[in-house]
């Protein structure tokens, strides 16, 4: 055997390794990822999760009082928080403050809990990204 063939070897490993690696990437866009554009194109800010905080929330957390320092009247309100941070983490609900105290029935208070299709909506859109759409 010359000295050169594990010298070879060696090279022609590393080469196969580095494109098993390469291998899996592509241009197009992932199963998670068309699922969230997919989730995202079905519900909205504007259209869906806002009126749910108009008609539910902003007695509380709208223009003339914030509970917790917590304004649930526009989106930059919302993105902003409140006096103990962040409410939102977009794309993972079950990590949102938020989330979590309309799931558990927390909120809103002294009222009746949401109905289960507008926290669906919420929980889709969070996890959408939260997009300001």
């Amino acid at each position: 055997m010359k000295p050169m063939m594990p010298k070879k070897l060696l090279l022609s490993l590393l080469l196969v390794l580095v494109l098993a690696a390469c291998g899996g990437q592509s241009e197009t866009p992932t199963r998670t990822e068309a699922a969230i554009e997919e989730v995202a194109g079905e519900v909205s800010f504007a259209g869906d999760v806002l009126p749910v905080f108009e008609e539910s929330c902003t007695r509380c957390h709208g223009s003339s009082r914030q509970s917790g320092g917590l304004r649930l009247d526009s989106y930059a309100a919302l993105m902003a928080g409140g006096k103990d941070g962040a409410v939102i983490v977009p794309g993972d609900a079950p990590s949102s403050l938020l989330v979590e105290l309309i799931t558990s029935g927390e909120m809103p208070k002294n009222a009746a809990p949401l109905p289960d299709e507008q926290i669906q909506a919420i929980i889709r859109w969070v996890d959408a990204g939260a997009l300001d759409n």
